[in-house]
């Protein structure tokens, strides 16, 4: 069996712990693992017979799934597959069915959710002895009248009658009293022969893109890098809509069951199903951070960089991060994206990226300063054997003072070696690159001066992941 890990998604409703270059699934939200490596951990301890895991994820989030991945120190084989551009699970599905023999099964599944590990991964080793000439799915017993979820009909032989989108709550009130719905977990079970089928039946022209795409791929040390020109003329649709509701409301010799999993179940949508999640004190509050509470109750209060104290509150989402700070009601917690909806356009990359923002070869912060305020401050971090580009700016100069760990810095043709407490000017224009050549972190403070600071203006010579 594939275990295929969907590793898209932007987690909007967790900003401003989760953004664009950096969202839910690849955070440690519940315990010391993120949510990604906490999938891949779910089936290592199981008696599923695993052949690989393929990860489909955002090419951006590359760098991040390798270190993640590599952190876990993982015995069994693994594909990465990037995606230049989401296109919603279909194609990522098509995709997945394409890349091994059509005999293997595949299992697909969200990396964002939460479950019994143990209680799933029997359900689906028993449920697995189905997948010949059909497609398994799971679904949930709704303990209340979500509208937010998809929902799945079954009945009493576990056979599939249809799928629902999110209903209204007048709907999914209906969908409880017949008791026939389960929430849609997201999982999908089949031999990839099985799935290319309802794809050259129902959507015959994601399959012949994603084939072509293939074709036209790059494919290196187990990263398949898609196509972008052909990628990004697929169709966009979710599998749901694409393959499923077609395959259980028309007549087809492929069959469709639903297993209902009784356990723990949680898709980690909002703070208030992330406070229920993890840890909580007397008062019902969960504290990470430097917090300090009075006469406190319910909240989730989580702080990066300052003390936080609170006194005479209950039911509060407090997140306080270095760009960022969040005060919401927790019922109210899930209109978050009217929040982002709001934030000025001059400071969009509250949305993108962190203050911490990673990088593949380590990550910076920025401490002081804007691309236009004349000058900006940046601590800045490199792992032991890794290094930036080979670069030059046009319109900043550069001071670096090496506060941690051994360096060794390039400019022009000049090659220094460097240890705490000692500085490298980078004149406007100069070629210039900072190498980790020690066991341990190196940290240094970057000060940029100029008249325009912002990323962009970075002219790269060389670089060791393949970024121009």
């Amino acid at each position: 069996m594939n275990i295929v890990l969907l590793c898209g998604g932007s987690g909007t409703r967790l900003w401003p712990l989760s953004r664009k270059k950096l969202p839910k699934q690849f955070l440690a939200l519940v315990n010391e693992h993120t949510m990604f490596q906490n999938t891949i951990l779910r089936f290592q301890t199981s008696n599923i017979n695993i052949h690989k895991y393929v990860i489909i994820c955002n090419k951006e989030h590359e760098f991040i799934v390798q270190e993640q991945i590599h952190s876990l120190q993982l015995t069994h084989e693994f594909q990465i597959i990037t995606e230049p551009i989401g296109r919603d699970s279909a194609p990522a599905v098509c995709v997945a069915s394409l890349v091994d023999s059509e005999n293997t099964v595949s299992l697909i599944v969200p990396c964002d959710h939460i479950f019994d590990d143990a209680k799933l991964c029997s359900l689906i080793e028993k449920s697995s002895h189905h997948c010949d000439n059909s497609v398994i799915t799971f679904g949930i017993q709704p303990s209340y009248p979500e509208t937010g979820y998809g929902y799945i009909q079954t009945n009493d032989k576990n056979e599939t009658l249809g799928f629902k989108e999110k209903p209204d709550k007048e709907t999914a009130e209906t969908y409880m009293e017949q008791g026939s719905y389960l929430w849609n977990a997201g999982l999908f079970m089949f031999q990839n022969k099985t799935m290319i089928q309802c794809f050259e039946q129902y959507a015959p022209s994601i399959l012949k893109t994603c084939k072509e795409t293939l074709a036209k791929s790059a494919d290196s040390n187990n990263v398949i890098a898609l196509n972008q020109e052909l990628f990004e003329t697929c169709d966009a649709i979710s599998i749901d809509y694409a393959i499923m509701e077609p395959l259980t409301t028309q007549n087809n010799n492929i069959k469709c069951y639903t297993f209902k999993y009784d356990g723990k179940w949680s898709d980690i949508g909002s703070f208030k199903t992330l406070h229920e999640e993890c840890l909580q004190n007397e008062d019902n509050n969960t504290l990470k951070g430097s917090i300090i509470t009075e006469n406190t109750e319910n909240c989730y209060i989580e702080s990066e960089c300052a003390i936080v104290a609170t006194l005479g509150v209950k039911d509060l989402i407090i997140v306080n991060h270095r760009d960022a700070l969040l005060i919401a009601h927790k019922d109210q917690c899930q209109d978050i994206k009217k929040l982002i909806a709001k934030i000025p356009e001059k400071e969009e990359d509250l949305k993108i990226v962190h203050a911490k923002a990673y990088r593949p070869w380590g990550w910076y912060i920025n401490v002081e300063g804007n691309d236009h305020s004349g000058f900006k401050v940046k601590r800045i971090g490199v792992y032991p054997g890794k290094r930036l580009s080979l670069q030059s700016h046009n319109r900043r100069s550069e001071h670096w003072v090496i506060v941690k760990g051994k360096a060794r810095v390039q400019l022009d043709d000049q090659f220094i070696d460097m240890s705490p407490n000692e500085h490298v000017y980078i004149p406007v224009k100069a070629l210039h690159r900072m190498e980790n050549i020690g066991t341990e972190m190196v940290e240094f403070v970057e000060t940029q001066i100029g008249d325009y600071l912002g990323e962009d203006d970075i002219v790269r010579y060389e670089d060791d992941f393949g970024r121009t």
